[in-house]
């Protein structure tokens, strides 16, 4: 049995039809249109604005298969500060952690809704292995 430690809810897909899903090969990091729209929907359900706030993804060393994503709603002052990347996706801000961009270039950010779930999804195709509790991920 496997231990995945402290890791948040972020699905790494597990079926043939997300992970043979064509991702543009010149894509450093995409969004599509539900995710756009979510990441609008929960900056302003947080009482932000998402002229000052964006998405931030991180990836983390976390869960049995050795990392795994942190996603919060961050400042877009403050990642500039910290060097992060900024995807803007229309008014909507996606910012990617500098430290964890090697690991997510190519990957597309979706939201995915479910009888069993929902929630953000990150479609990369860097991920060598995943495991079984479909959170956490090792990078080829």
């Amino acid at each position: 049995m496997s231990d995945c430690g402290n890791v948040k809810k972020v699905f790494v897909p597990t079926d043939d039809n997300a992970s043979s899903k064509k991702i543009d090969p010149n894509l450093t990091f995409g969004a599509t249109s539900v995710a756009i729209e979510k990441v609008h929907h929960f900056i302003e359900k947080d009482g932000k604005s998402i002229d000052t706030h964006g998405l931030r993804v991180k990836v983390v060393k976390d869960g049995c298969s050795g990392n795994s994503y942190d996603i919060s709603l961050a400042t877009i002052a403050e990642a500039k500060e910290n060097g992060d990347k900024l995807f803007q996706f229309g008014k909507v801000t996606i910012i990617v952690e500098k430290l964890s961009y090697m690991f997510v270039i190519g990957s597309e950010l979706d939201y995915v809704e479910t009888l069993l779930m929902s929630g953000f999804q990150i479609n990369n195709p860097n991920v060598k292995k995943q495991c079984s509790c479909g959170s956490s991920f090792s990078i080829k």
